[in-house]
Formats: C-alpha cells, structure tokens, sequence
C-alpha cells in the first residue's frame, strides 16, 4: 500500500503514513474521552468524540509513522503527568492528529477524522463498558466490552512484523 499524508486543519502540521494500517476502532474508555473532551475546549479545535462518547481511531505501527513537516508545532498533551500516553496535537490550529507514547506500546492511534472522506472502515467497537449512559449501538460493526482477541491477535502480528524488519 502506498504512503498516504495526512495534515493538520491550516496543512502546517504533515504525518506520513507507511503501508495499511493494523485496524481501525472506535474507543469509548474513559481516557479517550476525557482526552477528548480536554482537546475539545481548546479554541477552534474539532471535536474527536463522537455524540455516543466514542473516538474513532486508525492505529498504525510507529515505525510506520513520521512526521515530515511541523514537528516543532506538535504538542504533547497528556491527562495525567505520570501517564505514557500523549495526544499529539498540531498547536498551530488545535487540531488532535493522533495518540503516542512514551514507552510501551509500538503504535499510533490516528485520529481517523485526518483521513477525511476515504478512511478506513471501523472493524469494530472497544472498551464499550466505558460508553455513556443509555447509548446503543447498530449490529455492526462488532462491539467489545474489552479490547478483543481479534484486536490483540493483529496487534501482536504487527508487532511481529516490526521486529523482523527492524536492522540487526
């Protein structure tokens, strides 16, 4: 698959993204959104949350990710000083563009609303338990109160592709 760019609201901010992305969700647990809401207060800044309290996300190998203009105006916003877990935001417009780390986890999680009209299809719902009060879901796609295998089992074959392209 081709790299694709995705760009902050002004165009300031440019990621590149390198082949398919690992899956596509829509997280309710409670960090996504109070992240969102957190993001959501700032001046012109779009909302990442939806009506039902879910954030759409496209997650993507890290290795697979670079920022290929406007890095200086990337910030890091973080729920809690001690969390690894870094909304990275485009300060020049407010624009969320997608969830890193410190440590841990060889993903990002892509704001899906950056892709526009063609992003990837959701493939499932997660951490559900955490929706607001009195919110349904549609039969598709598939909903989980947790993280699923499904999800787990793509997870860990990214990873596994990751460590067999990494240099020795």
């Amino acid at each position: 698959m081709p790299a694709r760019t995705i760009t902050c609201a002004c165009g300031d901010v440019a990621v590149e993204l390198e082949d398919a992305p690992i899956f596509a969700a829509i997280c309710y647990c409670d960090d996504c959104q109070e992240g969102g809401r957190r993001l959501a207060a700032l001046p012109k800044a779009p909302a990442v949350v939806g009506p039902d309290g879910g954030t759409p996300y496209v997650l993507h190998r890290r290795d697979r990710l670079r920022v290929v203009r406007g890095a200086d105006r990337l910030t890091p916003i973080k729920l809690r000083q001690s969390s690894p877990t870094n909304r990275m935001l485009a300060s020049c417009c407010n624009t969320p563009m997608f969830v890193g780390f410190d440590r841990g986890p060889f993903w990002a999680s892509v704001y899906r609303d950056r892709y526009g009209a063609d992003a990837p299809p959701i493939e499932m719902r997660v951490q559900t338990r955490f929706r607001p009060e009195g919110v349904s879901f549609p039969p598709k796609p598939p909903v989980f109160s947790r993280m699923p295998l499904r999800a787990v089992l793509k997870l860990f074959r990214a990873y596994m592709a990751m460590m067999r392209s990494r240099p020795r």
